[in-house]
């Protein structure tokens, strides 16, 4: 059986749209506003290094072998905590449900990067993110394709909630009986 190379080789160089910066917030006034919030990366896994992005249209395209293992890396940019709440292919990095800006997602210490490996399947087990075909992505196993190709990550500052400010009770002296 002949193997599909040239369309294969295309659909990897497609393959991934990292959203630029701030994942939904990719407008151009709003990116010209405030500095993104995150530095997202490809990184190869058995060299290390970053992938080369191309940019076109608001988004990054990132080159990729079929079969080839990746980790994404998040950088937080601010001085503050953020949450990121991360999907690839149109599926949350963490629970494996269909992608939505109010799921599980990663908290970042100001200026921490963390490197996400793949797909968080239990506290022990986790399944690689790889370069593949459509037909063999998991998202389209899981008849969910609309997005494969894409990754996303939603970017939220944490809200500081100040303690409760309690009135001193009051006491009345005690009455003797």
């Amino acid at each position: 059986m002949s193997s599909p190379r040239p369309l294969r080789r295309r659909i990897a160089l497609l393959q991934l749209a990292a959203l630029a910066g701030l994942a939904g917030l990719h407008a151009g006034c709003a990116a010209a506003v405030s500095p993104p919030l995150l530095d997202m990366q490809l990184i190869d896994r058995d060299s290390g290094t970053s992938l080369a992005q191309y940019a076109s249209r608001g988004r990054h395209y990132s080159p990729g072998m079929p079969g080839a293992r990746y980790a994404i890396r998040l950088s937080n940019r601010t001085g503050e905590r953020v949450l990121v709440v991360l999907s690839v292919d149109g599926v949350n990095a963490i629970t494996g449900s269909t992608a939505g800006f109010n799921q599980s997602g990663y908290v970042l210490s100001p200026g921490e990067s963390h490197d996400i490996t793949g797909w968080r399947k239990s506290d022990e087990r986790i399944a690689a993110f790889e370069f593949t075909s459509l037909g063999d992505s998991y998202a389209a196993r899981t008849r969910r394709p609309a997005n494969v190709g894409v990754i996303g990550a939603a970017v939220f500052r944490e809200v500081y909630v100040p303690p409760p400010v309690y009135d001193a009770p009051v006491v009345s002296p005690a009455v003797p009986v």
